[in-house]
C-alpha cells in the first residue's frame, strides 16, 4: 500500500468496559453523581446502552479506584467524601506530584516555558472572572506539562489515578478556593515562577504550600458537613 501517512496521530481505542468506566468515572468526578448516590447495575447498563457485564465490571474497576463502595446487601454507591479519605488522597497526590516536579521541572524546554506562561495567564484570568472550571483546568494542565516532561510513565499514571479521587474534593471545595482566589493565585504564581526558572526545589515547596492550604480548607469544610 502506498501513500501511508507519516507520524499519524495515535487513535485511542476503547473497549466497551473502558468506555463505561470512563463515562461513569467522569460523572462521579464532576460531582454530577453526588457522594452516596446509589448505583444500580441495571440502571448503569441502560444509561450506557450496554449489557450487565460491562456495567458490573465498571463498578468493580471504580471500586478499586476508591470512587465506588459496594456492600453485599446494600449494593453499590458513590463513595462519600470524608475527612479521613480526603487527607489520604491529598497526601498521596502531593507525594507523587512532588516527585514528578523534581524530575520534570529541570527538563522544561523553552517551548514548555512559553506554554507555562500562557497557562498561568489563563489561570489568573479565571480567578479574576470567577471561572471555576477554567481555574481547575488551567491549574491541572500546567502541572501536567511538567509531569509529562518527567518522562516517568508509570509514576505519571499512578498520579493521574489518584488525581481522579482528588478532583472530587477540589470540586467540592471550589467555592472556597475561588472566594480566596487572590490568596491562592499568589501562591500558585510562586509555583509558576519556579517553573519558569527551572527551579525544582522552589516548585516543590510552592506546590507543598498550595496542597497544605487546600487540605486545611477541605478538612474544615468536611468537619462542618459531618456535624
Amino acid at each position: 500500500m502506498t501513500g501511508i501517512m507519516q507520524d499519524p496521530t495515535p487513535i485511542e481505542i476503547q473497549t466497551v468496559e473502558e468506555a463505561v468506566v470512563n463515562a461513569l468515572r467522569n460523572e462521579i468526578v464532576q460531582l454530577r453523581l453526588s457522594p452516596g448516590t446509589r448505583l444500580r447495575m441495571a440502571g448503569i447498563a441502560e444509561w450506557a446502552g450496554v449489557s450487565l457485564t460491562p456495567a458490573r465490571q465498571a463498578l468493580r474497576r471504580l471500586e478499586a479506584e476508591g470512587l465506588v463502595i459496594s456492600h453485599v446487601r446494600l449494593g453499590s454507591r458513590v463513595a462519600p467524601l470524608t475527612r479521613e479519605d480526603g487527607e489520604v488522597v491529598m497526601t498521596v497526590c502531593n507525594a507523587l506530584e512532588r516527585r514528578l516536579i523534581a524530575i520534570g521541572v529541570p527538563k522544561l524546554t523553552d517551548e514548555d516555558l512559553d506554554e507555562v506562561a500562557r497557562l498561568s495567564e489563563w489561570r489568573e484570568n479565571a480567578v479574576q472572572s470567577g471561572d471555576e472550571e477554567g481555574l481547575i483546568k488551567a491549574s491541572f494542565q500546567l502541572r501536567d506539562l511538567v509531569y509529562q516532561r518527567a518522562d516517568r510513565p508509570h509514576l505519571y499514571r499512578e498520579a493521574m489515578a489518584w488525581r481522579q479521587r482528588q478532583q472530587r474534593y477540589l470540586r467540592y471545595a471550589r467555592h472556597a478556593v475561588t472566594d480566596s482566589g487572590v490568596e491562592f493565585g499568589r501562591e500558585f504564581t510562586a509555583f509558576t515562577t519556579a517553573c519558569l526558572a527551572r527551579d525544582s526545589t522552589a516548585a516543590q515547596a510552592a506546590l507543598q504550600h498550595i496542597e497544605e492550604r487546600l487540605q486545611q480548607w477541605l478538612q474544615g469544610m468536611l468537619e462542618v458537613k459531618s456535624e
